[in-house]
């Protein structure tokens, strides 16, 4: 939430640095965190084959075939970056095979404490051997504004999404970052799940 602040009044051609901090984490410990943030911005990979990886329950579902590169998730890399077009945060998660499989970048209206408390139990780790994701991975990607939820359903936590409440400055940042990365972006999903602790 402080780089939104931090970079208030700051001029656009000194805006270029960026830092991550690099987290191992669990699928299960992913998806209760997501159910949490609100409205993002997610953009994933729609060439991943079902591997034995993503196909282990690890004892998290997903309704959707677009939410499966989550599945892989191994570590997780927050970015936080001062770019031309503003202030920057964004998560990407990667498989134990280095590749990076989902991007989700955080909008004004993300819950930001949320977003703290997600991470809060994680192993920090160093940067793991990864492929970051390259133009063409962006531009095929189709980024989706939503919501994650999350339920339980027979021992299993379920992943779903639902439509994000996003104010106009969210779907202002949403439209940046999306032609930033030549994405195609949308702001409706119908509601998968409803969110039941």
């Amino acid at each position: 939430m402080f780089g939104w602040l931090a970079s208030f009044g700051v001029q656009s051609r000194a805006r270029s640095n960026a830092t991550t901090r690099w987290l191992r984490l669990k699928p299960r410990t992913l998806f209760e965190g997501l159910g949490q943030l609100g409205g993002v911005l997610y953009l994933a990979r729609q060439d991943i084959a079902t591997s034995a990886e993503t196909a282990r329950p690890h004892g998290c579902l997903v309704e959707s075939a677009g939410l499966a590169p989550l599945l892989a998730t191994h570590h997780v890399g927050l970015t936080c970056a001062i770019t031309a077009e503003g202030p920057r945060e964004w998560i990407d998660c990667v498989s134990r095979d280095g590749d990076t499989v989902a991007r989700i970048y955080l909008l004004p209206d993300t819950d930001y404490l949320a977003w703290d408390g997600l991470f809060a139990g994680a192993t920090p780790s160093d940067a793991p051997v990864h492929r970051a994701p390259d133009r063409d991975w962006l531009r095929a990607s189709r980024a989706r504004v939503l919501c994650f939820t999350r339920r339980r359903m027979a021992g299993f936590t379920v992943l779903g999404t639902c439509d994000a409440p996003i104010s106009s400055l969210g779907r202002g940042v949403a439209r940046d970052i999306a032609v930033s990365v030549a994405a195609e972006v949308s702001y409706g999903s119908s509601c998968a799940a409803t969110e039941q602790r």
